[in-house]
């Protein structure tokens, strides 16, 4: 046999028998095929990263059978078991699907990928291939799959980070059981019938019987008809009559009147009329605005009218459900006749549609049909009555935009609202656009000059900006004391025009969510990461050299034997660092010591490096590192906990923090009870998917290096340091991360260092990618703490005073300071303790450099002050619940950090929260069925905020600059490019 030959996409690969056997799969579509789309993380088969799909004959039937491995765990050479494939394969003859090959930008994207980014699965994106390939080979295995089986066959997908919940919800898209959540009917009874004096039975809300009541000072009349409406009218024609429906403008203007006559248009039965015709649609004037959102909904899909669909949306912010369910459609469009100023939201959206109202005229008793503006300017309203508005089909290239900007989303008059209808064809605006406005002036309705300028114009962004400009000098509000600034209603009503113009010319409209712009490439594995950038010519692979004990000093290291191996070129330690051997610099606030890269003398953990060793390939490297000698003296036993650190005084007492609020002395004298208990929370790995890796280019005058950090500019001083270079020597270039939570801070300095170093001394491009299990022990983790604490409370629980002394995990170095004082600041949460003494103790340990995870600080806060309210509850038999109710913040109380909260709501959320949750009725099923165990937590969270500096610059061309790291959410291009 003259080699291995299998397809890869479609596309034959033949292998000569050469290559050598330890070769994966997925080395060799890596590095061999260059398809980078298919990543590596742990390299034994467990994160699902590598994940590809493979299609073969099943060897029972010769039936074609496709499903997804991992990449990582196949061999180019070995021996096929069809039942067992975890370790060794022989390929020949396999159809291999990598992420490339099912879909990409250029020849679009599978349904899987699509859907993903339709969904906002996509975070940093590390994960997302062999999320996708996953799918796609249990699509292949079973085509009618149900939601359950989806969700049991992701366990192969170690990620579970924020994009997990919308990945799932994708995959279970294609689940012949998905559906929307089944919205459940409640029946309710009537209530409440009131018994009909006059038939005996339920009252149904309609009388036959007209009504004629004469008060001392006014008359009320109760017509049946639009005849019977008429003679009243007549009768009454010299005197000043209200016509009242829901009455609700009594609210807004509370000066009108006083009436001698009203009339009551309920029982009129004309004015209730609603008619669909393929040209038009009638919704009577008696219509209230629930009705008319109701109504609007029902034919917003028919031809010419799927505008409804926004201005159902529109009329849903005109005041509040009660107001809605009485006010009438007439009722608010005479507000607007007799108030011109009001910012009538109903005439707004009728006006721009070209809508008509029909008008009853008691003085010739007959009906006729005008526009709003007539309606509104022209029409003597004295003696007539709207009966109905006719709302027209449109064509279906108009474009319909409206909107209402206000204080808050209901029950709130708009500082300005707008509405945009312009027929469109392509981008050339055919005709005359309808563009109308409310809250400028009492008399502008339209927009007209800016309405002429676009009539038949064909939109560009210079046309554009032309209308922007008509429209700004069309602008004069009017100055109102209580309304908004002139400037600043001229402001929203012009950003509303340019809001449309987006939405015309297809861009996302500022208001609107949208997927990650770079979602599409994550879910095809076009993205690239670090380890993805194409081997550099004269490129080496470096590991590091670890120390295997935890606590000892160096006396020798012996590389000889690993640099007699072939391809192993290189091995540098701390003796050959040329400039300073840390990487860390003075400027962060991230560390208050030095961090060698490579250790010099002593060893302080189990996985410190020592040293660096170069080959040609990764799996050379890898194995001459194991060969480096190295001899300890003074081997210690290791502390590990902070309690033994604590007994061993190994605190870093400068670090030490205190912090002292009101008087705990004098507290302890007033309280009730005392609780004490102890809290301990463990550490944790940040396990993000892509590994640590750097990659250093060496050029002439500089190094180029290419990181995946979080902070770019702790490792542009790093790589400085350590060459004894000016920071200009040194480009650091992030393309994107793989997953970070913190762990991506500080330990990319590290690899930078180390790489710039290597690639400055051998001249040559250096790749340091470290492996899953050594990342596991060089790199640092969440900070461990263990709290003692002491708390003084009242009978009612209300908790007075508190005193913690927390041992906070550091590791080697005092990094983990910064950690205690936010866990200190942050230890209040949402509870008011007027009185706090507490003592942050940073502990040395035989552990690597603690760092940030996700709320560093923040969560053990919160672990403290919740076990306390816990403990208090216990200890006075009452539910956690009730007692950390008791303690929570007021509007005027200072929190632990002495801020004044003046604008408190927890109160009022966590009220909310328990209503929601039916808190208090699940406690009391719990208590019923307390033979199994069971409870209800009911908690909140601080949100730690940090100070943020901001950069203005201006946007010009289609270049666009922002200083952001590409993890996760989307800010580099989505956010900012929204």
């Amino acid at each position: 046999m003259s080699g291995i030959h299998f397809h890869v996409n479609g596309k034959e690969h033949r292998v000569p028998q050469s290559f050598p056997a330890t070769t994966s799969l997925n080395e060799y579509l890596r590095e061999s095929a260059g398809l980078k789309g298919t990543k590596v993380m742990c390299k034994e088969g467990g994160c699902g990263c590598c994940a590809v799909t493979v299609t073969l004959a099943a060897p029972d039937s010769d039936k074609l059978e496709t499903f997804s491995v991992q990449s990582r765990l196949l061999r180019i050479l070995g021996i096929k078991t069809y039942q067992d494939f975890i370790v060794y394969f022989l390929i020949i003859g396999w159809q291999i699907s990598t992420i490339e090959g099912i879909g990409s930008q250029r020849k679009g994207y599978h349904p899987i990928q699509e859907r993903i980014a339709k969904f906002n699965g996509t975070q940093c994106g590390y994960c997302t291939p062999g999320m996708v390939m996953n799918m796609y080979g249990l699509l292949h295995q079973k085509p009618n799959i149900t939601a359950q089986e989806v969700e049991d066959n992701f366990d192969g997908n170690l990620c579970r980070c924020t994009g997990y919940r919308s990945i799932l919800d994708a995959m279970k898209s294609f689940a012949r059981d998905a559906n929307i959540p089944d919205s459940k009917a409640i029946d309710i009874e009537d209530l409440n019938k009131n018994i009909c004096p006059k038939r005996g039975e339920a009252c149904t809300g309609k009388c036959g019987q007209s009504l004629d009541l004469r008060l001392n000072d006014a008359c009320w009349y109760r017509p049946t008809s639009l005849d019977q409406l008429s003679k009243v009218m007549k009768g009454n024609k010299n005197k000043k009559i209200r016509l009242v429906f829901g009455n609700t403008s009594a609210g807004i203007y509370k000066d009108d009147g006083p009436y001698d006559v009203y009339i009551d248009l309920h029982g009129v039965k004309e004015i209730y009329s609603y008619e669909v015709t393929e040209k038009s649609v009638r919704l009577g004037a008696a219509t209230t605005l629930t009705q008319a959102i109701e109504r609007l909904k029902a034919n917003h899909h028919k031809p010419g009218f799927k505008y409804f669909r926004d201005m159902s949306k529109h009329l849903k912010a005109v005041a509040n459900v009660m107001v809605r369910n009485v006010g009438c459609i007439a009722g608010n469009l005479m507000i607007k006749y007799w108030h011109k100023e009001f910012p009538s939201d109903v005439f707004l959206i009728l006006e721009c549609v070209g809508a008509q109202v029909e008008i009853f005229s008691s003085a010739f008793s007959k009906r006729e049909t005008t526009s709003m503006m007539d309606f509104l300017n022209k029409v003597d309203m004295t003696d007539s009555v709207l009966t109905a508005v006719i709302l027209p089909c449109l064509a279906d290239n108009v474009v319909y935009r409206s909107f209402k900007i206000t204080p808050r989303w209901q029950n709130a008059h708009a500082y300005i609202n707008a509405a945009f209808n312009i027929p469109i064809e392509g981008l050339v605006v055919k005709g005359r656009p309808s563009i109308v406005l409310g809250g400028v002036c009492d008399d502008m309705v339209h927009a007209t000059k800016t309405e002429d300028f676009l009539a038949n114009k064909s939109l560009s962004p210079t046309l554009f900006k032309e209308a922007y400009t008509t429209l700004r000098d069309e602008l004069v509000p009017t100055e109102n004391p209580l309304e908004a600034t002139p400037k600043y209603r001229k402001d929203l009503a012009s950003g509303l025009l340019y809001k449309t113009y987006q939405e015309m010319t297809h861009d996302f409209p500022i208001h609107k969510g949208l997927p990650k712009k770079e979602a599409p490439v994550l879910t095809a594995g076009e993205a690239m990461f670090v380890d993805d950038m194409p081997k550099f010519q004269n490129e080496l692979y470096a590991v590091f050299v670890l120390a295997d004990v935890a606590s000892a000093t160096i006396e020798s290291i012996d590389a000889s034997e690993a640099l007699k191996l072939p391809g192993v070129t290189h091995f540098f330690s701390a003796k050959d660092i040329i400039g300073e051997n840390n990487f860390m610099f003075g400027g962060s606030w991230f560390s208050l010591a030095p961090h060698e890269v490579f250790a010099s003398k002593e060893i302080f953990f189990n996985g410190q490096p020592l040293g660096l060793v170069l080959a040609e390939t990764q799996d050379m490297a890898t194995t001459a590192a194991k060969l480096v000698k190295v001899t300890y003296s003074k081997i210690r036993t290791p502390v590990l906990s902070v309690e033994e650190s604590l007994t061993k005084d190994m605190e870093f007492k400068h670090a030490r923090i205190t912090e002292v609020v009101g008087t705990p002395d004098e507290a302890w004298k007033t309280v009730d009870q005392q609780v004490e208990g102890t809290v301990k929370m463990g550490s944790q790995y940040h396990f993000y998917m892509e590994t640590q890796v750097s990659v250093a280019i060496p050029s002439e005058d500089s190094i180029d290096v290419y990181s995946a950090t979080q902070n770019s500019d702790i490792c542009q001083h790093a790589a400085a340091q350590i060459i004894g270079k000016p920071l200009n020597f040194i480009n650091i270039t992030v393309p994107r991360l793989g997953g970070g939570f913190g762990g991506k801070i500080l330990a990319p300095a590290m690899l930078t260092a180390a790489s710039s170093l290597a690639a400055y001394l051998t001249n040559q491009p250096v790749r340091l990618n470290v492996d899953l299990a050594s990342c596991i022990r060089i790199f640092g983790k969440r900070q461990p703490f263990f709290a003692k604490y002491k708390a003084g409370f009242t009978q009612e629980g209300d908790v007075k005073v508190v005193d913690v002394e927390i041992l906070a995990d550091s590791g080697y170095t005092e990094d983990g300071a910064i950690y205690t004082h936010k866990c200190i600041q942050s230890m209040d949460m949402g509870y008011f303790v007027p009185n706090w003494n507490i003592v942050g103790k940073v502990m040395q340990t035989n552990k690597m450099s603690m760092t940030a995870a996700r709320a560093p600080g923040t969560v053990p806060g919160a672990l403290i002050i919740e076990s306390i309210m816990e403990n208090v509850a216990k200890a006075l038999n009452k539910h956690p619940v009730f007692v950390k109710e008791v303690n929570l913040y007021q509007k005027g109380q200072k929190d632990i950090m002495g801020h004044t909260l003046n604008n408190c709501t927890i109160r009022e959320i966590w009220r909310r929260l328990k209503d929601i949750a039916e808190v208090e009725g699940r406690l009391r099923q719990v208590e019923a069925y307390n033979q199994v165990p069971g409870g209800v937590p009911l908690a909140q969270l601080l949100k730690f905020c940090e100070s943020v500096q901001r950069g203005h610059w201006t946007v010009g061309g289609k270049l666009w600059s922002c200083e952001v790291v590409r993890l996760a959410g989307g800010l580099s291009h989505s956010k900012v490019w929204k």
